[in-house]
């Protein structure tokens, strides 16, 4: 399948000049957000602190929302408008945040062993094919030894009525020859995330409230104590 991950770029400037407060449409979408990952961090097999990666942090919301609660947080997204847009939020709010230009397939920013708490806002599912795994496999390098990954990523089973443009042959969303989103069996995800080396902690599936959403799964896992295991 062919993907056009950089496209991104241009959607975060429509939706800047739009007025919306990031990729989502609402603040209030953001605050259900805070919520419900607050509510996972509170079972207790996430970090209360540490060093914090967010895959494709976009305009910086989740990221700054974690630096404000004491994490030592970084956020990397393809797209420029995007980091842009979130250096200027955490810089409005005096909260210290790294934010990076990158690809979140290879994470070439960051070193080894680097993250406590490796968090997708809503990012392994734009990741389409071999993609995936080399993902998995970069974000389980750049976590350190007994690190901690919350993934909440869609997910089937899809509701096509809510999908346009979905494939049930690829279990992507295509536009012309471009696959942009992935609905993966939830065995599946589970599986290619098992075999990156994580130990999955806690699987939960939520159908999606509107017209527009789906199934989502929020997957907490860790990374083995001993790499060597």
């Amino acid at each position: 399948m062919k993907t056009f991950y950089a496209g991104h770029d241009k959607k975060y400037m429509e939706y800047r000049a739009q007025g919306k407060p990031g990729w989502d449409v609402s603040d209030n979408g953001y605050a259900v957000f805070q919520s419900d990952t607050k509510d996972v961090i509170n079972r207790g097999n996430a970090p209360s602190s540490g060093f914090l990666l967010e895959l494709g942090c976009g305009a910086g919301n989740m990221t700054v929302w974690f630096a404000e609660r004491g994490y030592t947080a970084h956020g990397i997204d393809i797209a420029p408008t995007a980091i842009e847009w979130a250096r200027e939020r955490a810089a409005a709010g005096n909260t210290m945040v790294q934010f990076t230009v990158g690809d979140v397939v290879q994470l070439a920013a960051y070193s080894d062993s680097s993250f406590d708490f490796v968090f997708d806002g809503h990012c392994l599912h734009c990741i389409i094919g071999k993609d995936r795994a080399v993902l998995l496999k970069n974000v389980f390098r750049v976590l350190k030894p007994g690190g901690y990954v919350m993934f909440n990523t869609m997910c089937g089973p899809v509701i096509q009525e809510r999908i346009e443009n979905y494939d049930p042959v690829s279990r992507c969303t295509v536009y012309g020859d471009i696959a942009s989103r992935y609905f993966g069996d939830p065995d599946d995800i589970i599986a290619e995330i098992k075999t990156a080396g994580f130990e999955i902690i806690q699987c939960k599936i939520e159908a999606g409230d509107s017209e527009k959403s789906n199934h989502y799964m929020v997957i907490e896992a860790g990374s083995r104590l001993s790499r060597g295991n």
